[in-house]
C-alpha cells in the first residue's frame, strides 16, 4: 500500500488537485503542479535506470533549483535515501559526508564541477552526474542525456511513512558530522506546523531563500506549498538584495529566513528600495534575537506579524514555536511553546523533569523525531533514550509553558566553581555595549578558574572601544563571576549555514 505521510504522495496528490496552477518559480523558469509531478516522475525513472533501488543512498551537491526539489521528490516516489551535501564545505569533509552516506550516485550541479574534482578520487565508488549545465569533470555522466528516454510514469513502489527518507549531515559543531535519517513521517508531520500555526491562505506565495542543504530550505514550508497549492519563489542562495527584488517582483507574502541572515536584511537597507508592501509573514530560527530585532523587522518590512521557531535536524527540525508577534518581546529571546503533535520538558542528569523556571535538558517526543544516527550506535544510545531525544541544549520552561534557551550543554561555562550560561552573558553584553554588533561567549581552560569566560566580539561598522571598557560596561549587568575576562575583537565570527556560531573554532583560537 501507499502511504498520504510521504513526500511523493504530497506531489501526487497536488498534480491532481491543482494542476494548472503555478507551483515553483526560478529565475527565468516556472512551473505548474501538474508539470511538476511529470518532472519528478521522469527523475524518478531516471533514478531506476541508474540501477538505484530502495533503501539506496545518494547524495546532491547543487544550490538551491527546481531541480533539486525535483530529484528530493523523485527520490520519494522510490523509497532512495536523499543526501543533500553543503557545498560551503571544503572538499574533505564533502567526501567524509559523501563516503560515510554509502553513497552509490552523487548529482553535482554544473557550476560546482571544479569543487566536486577536488575530491572526485576520494569516493572513487561513487557515479557522478550532472546536471544544469555542460560537462567539464571527467568520468561524469550528464543528466540531460540519461533522462531524455525516461517516461512520466508513476514509480510502482510501496513507500510509507516509517520509510527512510532523507539523511541530513548534522553541522558538526562538536566533532564529526553525523548522518541524521529522517523519515517521510517525519518530514510531512513537519509541514502540519506550518498548516496550523502559519497557516497559507489564498493568494499566498512563498519565498524559498534558505538553502535545500538544509532542513529550513529542503522541507520546512516546501512540503507545505505544495499540500496547499501555492507558488514558490526559490532563490539560488541568499543574498539581501535579490531577495528584496524577488519579493517585490512576484508580490511575495511569506518568507523563511533565519536570524542572521534576517540581521543582514535589515542593515543592508535594502528593503527601502524596493515595494515590500505583499510581504505579510516572515518565519525565523536558528539564533538568538533581540526585542530590538523584532521591532525593527516588523516596521522595517511591513510585516503583519513574524514568529520565531526552535528545533533541530533531529525533529524534522520544529519543536515550538511562538505565535504571536508580541510574544517575541514581552518575553525576550522565548523559544516559544511545544508545537501540538510534539511534547517537550526540562529534565536533570537523571531525566527527572525540573520544576518550571529551573535550567535543566531539553528532551523531545513526537512523530517528528528522527529515526536515528547512520551507523552510529553510541551516539543513538545517548541520544535517544527512554523514547526521547535529548537535545542537548539547556533551557527553562516557564510557568506559562514557553520555552527558553539558556545554553548548548557542552558549552556551559564552569568558572571558578559556577555555572556561566553564556547566553546570558552574550545577551547582557549586547544591552551593554551598542558598539558590538555580535558577541559569542566561550570557556577556555584555565589554570585558576577551571575555565575561563572569554568574549569574542565583532564591532559595528564605525565603532570603536577597548577590551577594557567592555569588561567595565559588563560589571553594570554581571555578576563578578560572569564577567568576560578576555574580550577578543574579530572581523567576523566563524558560522555554520544555519548562521550559528561555531563555538569550538572560536575555543580552538584561544
Amino acid at each position: 500500500m501507499r502511504d498520504a505521510l510521504t513526500m511523493g504522495s504530497v506531489v501526487r496528490r497536488s498534480a491532481e488537485l491543482y494542476s494548472s496552477r503555478v507551483a515553483m518559480i526560478f529565475e527565468d523558469e516556472r512551473c505548474t503542479f501538474r508539470e511538476y509531478n511529470s518532472r519528478v516522475n521522469r527523475s524518478a525513472q531516471l533514478l531506476l535506470k541508474l540501477g538505484l533501488k530502495k533503501g539506496d543512498h545518494f547524495a546532491i551537491l547543487g544550490r538551491n533549483s527546481i531541480r533539486y526539489l525535483e530529484l528530493c521528490h523523485a527520490s520519494a516516489k522510490v523509497g532512495t535515501v536523499f543526501g543533500p551535501l553543503n557545498w560551503r564545505l571544503a572538499p574533505g569533509e564533502l567526501s567524509f559526508i559523501a563516503n560515510d552516506a554509502d553513497n552509490k550516485v552523487l548529482f553535482v550541479e554544473a557550476s560546482l564541477q571544479e569543487l566536486a574534482a577536488k575530491f572526485q578520487a576520494d569516493i572513487p565508488n561513487i557515479r557522478i552526474v550532472v546536471y544544469g549545465g555542460g560537462l567539464s569533470i571527467p568520468y561524469a555522466e550528464h543528466y540531460d542525456v540519461l533522462v531524455s528516454d525516461c517516461q512520466d510514469i508513476e514509480p510502482d513502489i510501496d513507500v510509507n511513512a516509517d520509510d527512510e527518507a532523507v539523511i541530513m549531515y548534522t553541522s558538526g559543531t562538536t566533532g564529526l558530522p553525523k548522518g541524521a535519517v529522517l523519515t517521510h513521517g517525519n518530514i510531512v508531520w513537519d509541514s502540519l506546523f506550518a498548516l496550523t500555526y502559519a497557516p497559507p491562505v489564498k493568494g499566498d506565495c512563498f519565498l524559498l531563500s534558505m538553502p535545500m542543504s538544509h532542513v529550513s530550505g529542503l522541507h520546512t514550508q516546501t512540503t507545505t506549498f505544495l499540500a496547499r497549492g501555492f507558488p514558490m519563489v526559490i532563490m539560488s542562495q541568499w543574498e539581501p538584495e535579490r531577495a528584496c527584488r524577488l519579493i517585490e517582483r512576484h508580490r511575495v507574502t511569506i518568507a523563511y529566513i533565519l536570524v542572521t541572515p534576517l540581521l543582514q536584511l535589515l542593515d543592508s537597507g535594502a528593503a527601502r528600495r524596493y515595494d515590500l508592501s505583499s510581504l505579510r509573514q516572515v518565519l525565523t530560527a536558528a539564533a538568538k534575537y533581540t526585542p530590538e530585532m523584532v521591532s525593527r523587522a516588523m516596521n522595517e518590512l511591513g510585516i503583519e506579524s513574524i514568529l520565531f521557531m526552535y528545533g533541530l535536524t533531529e525533529a524534522a527540525p520544529i519543536v515550538t514555536t511562538t505565535q504571536l508577534s508580541a510574544q517575541m518581546i514581552v518575553k525576550p529571546n522565548t523559544l516559544g511553546a511545544p508545537v501540538w503533535y510534539c511534547d517537550a520538558k526540562v529534565v536533570d542528569d537523571d531525566d527527572v523533569e525540573l520544576p518550571r523556571g529551573q535550567v535543566g535538558e531539553i528532551i523531545v517526543r513526537g512523530p517528528n523525531v528522527f529515526k536515528g544516527y547512520y551507523k552510529r550506535p553510541e551516539a543513538n544510545a545517548s541520544t535517544l533514550r527512554n523514547g526521547w531525544l535529548h537535545t542537548g541544549d539547556l533551557g527553562y520552561m516557564d510557568t506559562e509553558g514557553f520555552m527558553f534557551f539558556v545554553d548548548r550543554k557542552k558549552d556551559m561555562i564552569k568558572s571558578g566553581g559556577e555555572n556561566v550560561y553564556s547566553l546570558e552573558v552574550e545577551l547582557a553584553l549586547q544591552r551593554a555595549v551598542p558598539e558590538l554588533a555580535e558577541v559569542a561567549v566561550v570557556g577556555v581552560p584555565d589554570a585558576k578558574w577551571g575555565e575561563m569566560v572569554t568574549a569574542f566580539v565583532v564591532l559595528k561598522d564605525g565603532q570603536m572601544i577597548t577590551e577594557a571598557q567592555v569588561i567595565d560596561r559588563a560589571r553594570t549587568v554581571l555578576g563578578g563571576f560572569k564577567i568576560p575576562k578576555r574580550v577578543v575583537f574579530e572581523p567576523e565570527l566563524p558560522k555554520n549555514v544555519s548562521g550559528k556560531v561555531l563555538k569550538r573554532s572560536l575555543r580552538d583560537r584561544a
